[in-house]
């Protein structure tokens, strides 16, 4: 095998266990039971598990950049780009235990702090900018206060993952549930009509 691919398989399945169980439960002799490999392979890639973190942490932040300027690469009204943003996000962290989270935040400072000015500056910034255009093209309330608006779109973004607050309901319809709320009001007539048809062609589709 060569050293890129192990290294892939490795990240792969690193990142698996640790969505499932977070970081601070899985060991490197985890790691080696689950990909059928010593633990002397891996760190022949890896000089230990923070380095491992680090490169999951840096991949899924690149990936959902990627994802996310594609939305952007193509035409499309604000409010379609916004519930794209929401699907987006909300589909990269979907089937994420609540305990990676509270391991990057108490034992991967570091990694934590990069996905937090993810958030703040990128993230937010891409969603302030949809929301003024949203606003000038009159799919928006003029009234909206985009700062504000921001701040609420990132912190419920992460609640269809949140089993603690979705347990029994399929993630279609609380994307839906979701949406609406962050859509519906703050649309005008002409933001709700697109809204209606995306719900009707898009949303049902959602895993």
């Amino acid at each position: 095998m060569y050293n890129s691919e192990k290294r892939e398989k490795i990240l792969t399945c690193a990142e698996n266990l640790f969505r499932k169980y977070g970081t601070r439960s899985i060991s490197m002799d985890d790691m080696a039971h689950h990909l059928s490999m010593s633990k002397k392979t891996i760190y022949e890639s890896f000089a230990d598990k923070d380095e491992i973190v680090y490169q999951i942490i840096t991949a899924f932040r690149k990936k959902l950049e990627g994802l996310i300027e594609a939305i952007f690469d193509k035409p499309a009204n604000p409010v379609e780009r916004l519930i794209k943003m929401f699907i987006c996000i909300t589909s990269m962290i979907k089937e994420t235990n609540p305990s990676l989270i509270h391991d990057l935040q108490k034992y991967h400072e570091n990694e934590w702090q990069m996905l937090q000015e993810f958030r703040d500056d990128f993230l937010a910034n891409k969603i302030k900018g949809i929301v003024t255009e949203g606003i000038r093209k009159q799919y928006l309330n003029s009234t909206l206060d985009v700062n504000v608006y921001v701040v609420l779109f990132l912190e419920v973004v992460q609640l269809p993952g949140n089993e603690k607050h979705f347990s029994h309901t399929k993630y279609s319809y609380k994307s839906i549930t979701i949406i609406d709320c962050l859509v519906n009001g703050i649309a005008t007539e002409k933001g709700r009509r697109v809204l209606k048809n995306l719900k009707l062609n898009t949303l049902q589709n959602l895993d």
